[in-house]
């Protein structure tokens, strides 16, 4: 199995899941919102990042450059570049920086052992997020395996542009045993599914044109994939699903892309969602991958917040903070 890359393990996390949470950043995203607040978590490779505002001008990355690649502080070759990362590892300030760890499952647990009884204490648990975890879907679902078996609960945060293969196809489950629940349902994704407790689905535009446009791609798959694992959660035969909404101010708080979103939350009977504020603090970190800069954004404020609640409200959906769901009154922890 290929090692993915893992670019971020944060603990003591409350806003990812019921509980005090550890979460696990996977590289690499099929998505490229323009608000994207962790561009480092696009790319499945590993990158050299330049933090300019840290750098003493020590000249050390020049120096210790075997390839000549580094032509001057934060200039690089690329061509000649081959990523060794000597420049980052030396640099006595952190200003280079390695975004991109290759990891096993059990270099990830020995990470994680530790926080186990803050998870058991609080009702928390680890969260796969990103990036896009399903992209590594076959190390997902072993390290998913793993801490399954350890008694972690578990959670998942998706854009839900993923593959659930052609044999994935909700049905009426035949009994309540646990293997049986499962049954028919097979793939790489599922694989992963199978061992999560809780999905938490980032739904962004809800017109197709305007999500190509402001994420890359359509939300065709997006939207099948919401549809499948709302009707798999309602069964009983699938996590639980929770729709959490970013709020970027003139792109996804608008009256029709809220109204739009709150129709299709209720033809698939789910009636609760998290509205995530939103942050520009991803423009900083595309300058020191040297990505183009996306637009100038404003950071969500209360007045913001309050008015997508409203709206959300009166086509009868709740909305939620980040961290204060109430998870337990909404049974998030399937057993």
């Amino acid at each position: 199995m290929a090692q993915p890359l893992v670019f971020s393990i944060q603990h003591f996390c409350l806003h990812d899941g019921p509980g005090v949470r550890s979460l696990v950043f996977f590289k690499g995203c099929p998505l490229r919102c323009v608000w994207c607040q962790n561009p480092e978590s696009w790319s499945t490779e590993r990158e050299l990042g330049f933090k300019a505002h840290l750098c003493i001008n020590c000249q050390t990355c020049v120096n210790v450059c075997t390839e000549k690649a580094m032509l001057a502080v934060g200039k690089r070759d690329r061509k000649r570049c081959r990523l060794c990362f000597t420049c980052a590892s030396r640099c006595p300030t952190g200003a280079l920086v390695c975004f991109g760890t290759p990891q096993t499952v059990e270099s990830v647990l020995e990470e994680l052992r530790p926080e186990y009884p803050f998870f058991r204490s609080s009702g928390g648990g680890v969260t796969f997020t990103g990036g896009e975890p399903t992209m590594h879907a076959g190390f997902a679902a072993e390290l998913a395996r793993s801490l399954k078996s350890e008694g972690i609960h578990l959670a998942m945060e998706t854009c839900g542009q993923f593959d659930t293969g052609e044999d994935l196809q909700p049905g009426k489950p035949s009994t309540d045993d646990s293997q049986s629940r499962y049954q028919g349902l097979e793939g790489p994704v599922w694989d992963i599914l199978s061992n999560i407790d809780l999905v938490l689905f980032d739904m962004k535009v809800f017109d197709d044109a305007q999500h190509r446009r402001l994420c890359g791609m359509g939300n065709a798959v997006i939207k099948r994939n919401f549809r499948i694992l709302a009707t798999l959660a309602a069964q009983g035969r699938g996590p639980v699903l929770w729709p959490r909404l970013p709020i970027i101010p003139g792109l996804t708080d608008t009256r029709e892309n809220l109204e739009g979103w709150a129709g299709f939350m209720k033809e698939n009977s789910l009636l609760q969602l998290t509205l995530i504020p939103y942050h520009n603090l991803g423009e900083s970190k595309r300058a020191w991958l040297d990505i183009k800069p996306g637009p100038k954004l404003k950071a969500s404020v209360d007045k913001a917040l309050e008015s997508a609640r409203q709206v959300l409200a009166q086509e009868g959906i709740t909305s939620y903070p980040p961290g204060e769901e109430g998870w337990q009154g909404n049974d998030i922890q399937r057993v």
